[in-house]
């Protein structure tokens, strides 16, 4: 039996006689021909200690550049906010002019459509993110699951044990290789979804 198979039966065996959930799989997909893809990440550990993490791949799903940055005490919310903004900026700076971006914070998604412009603890990083966003170049922000951003989410847990501040990575760090192999050739994870 194939690990797939195996978490599909143990989800499986979870799920109660007449309950509304189902099981779904989800997995990364690559961007189209000439567009490229961001997916972040935040992570808040123990004491509050944030960090924020991401990657740019091409539509071969090939690594691009990725970035980690421990952000020090903060919340999830202002971890995952840092890591839009590093990663567009990062985008922006490496000549991306076409890119999709997935973040696995419905949060995040909510944050950036409210326009009403009512202040909160998040107003001015919305505002930062949005001048990113509305340069001369195409952006389209959207939510995935936690099981279609593993890398990324790997590189914000690498993160918390970084020194303070943004680190630029030109290379993937060894540990997330295997989960940028399992994006490339199509994997995909359970999940529970409402039916």
């Amino acid at each position: 039996m194939t690990r797939a198979e195996n978490s599909h039966k143990t989800m499986m065996a979870l799920i109660k006689p007449g309950a509304s959930k189902m099981v779904k799989y989800f997995g990364w997909k690559p961007p189209p021909k000439n567009v490229f893809k961001l997916n972040n990440d935040g992570a808040c550990k123990k004491m509050n200690m944030a960090a924020a993490g991401g990657l740019i791949r091409n539509a071969n799903g090939n690594w691009i550049a990725g970035f980690c940055a421990n952000i020090g005490i903060s919340s999830i919310t202002s971890a995952e906010l840092w890591g839009l903004f590093y990663g567009l900026d990062l985008a922006w700076k490496l000549g991306i002019r076409s890119l999709l971006v997935e973040v696995d914070s419905k949060c995040i998604i909510d944050l950036l459509a409210d326009t009403s412009n009512s202040p909160n603890n998040f107003s001015s990083m919305i505002q930062s993110i949005r001048r990113l966003i509305n340069r001369e170049w195409h952006v389209c922000i959207g939510h995935i699951y936690r099981e279609a951003n593993f890398a990324a989410d790997f590189l914000a847990n690498l993160a918390i044990r970084q020194p303070l501040g943004f680190h630029f990575l030109h290379n993937p760090p060894s540990g997330v290789v295997n989960y940028l192999f399992h994006d490339m050739y199509g994997n995909a994870f359970p999940r529970f979804v409402s039916a």
